[in-house]
């Protein structure tokens, strides 16, 4: 004998919250689906940004050659990933910090917001990541294209479950 649940499924529909937690097997599926997309989004938002912040190797490097009067050439070479910022590199280093720091808090609230079934608000994570990666196609936006989509699923799960 299952105990009397005083869950309101009317409510979830009211406020656009879905737990998960409906009698519906279909919804409970979404719910977990929508989970699911959260966690990859955020393990992939954390190793985007990871990446960008030079965790795994040097990522933006530079070549300058410099000739005197004398005809001889000297050629500096060097390397910054996005924590050289905050050792004062200038470089690319203070635009890898901005946007790593960017995809961490956007995925940080798309995946909760997912998580915890707040549509509207995964919904706005998803459009500003995807802004991100088509216009930051050619650059950073590859460092958001697997967030975004993972965050597409969720807020999709979501939707479809709280109809």
């Amino acid at each position: 004998m299952t105990a009397p649940s005083n869950h309101d499924a009317q409510a979830d529909r009211s406020t656009r919250h879905d737990d998960g937690e409906g009698s519906d097997s279909k919804r409970g599926s979404l719910a977990r689906l929508a989970r699911a997309s959260a966690g990859v989004a955020a393990v992939a938002g954390v190793g985007g940004a990871l990446y960008m912040l030079g965790a795994f190797g040097p990522v933006s490097c530079w070549t300058s050659r410099t000739s005197t009067s004398a005809g001889t050439t000297t050629v500096s070479q060097g390397c910054t990933a996005g924590i050289d910022y905050l050792f004062g590199a200038g470089g690319n280093a203070p635009v890898l910090f901005f946007w790593s720091v960017a995809l961490l808090a956007l995925v940080g609230v798309g995946a909760t917001s997912a998580w915890t079934g707040r549509i509207g608000v995964t919904w706005a994570a998803t459009v500003l990541c995807g802004i991100v990666t088509v216009i930051g196609v050619f650059s950073i936006g590859w460092f958001f294209l697997v967030p975004t989509v993972a965050l597409l699923t969720a807020a999709l799960a979501r939707t479809v479950a709280a109809r």
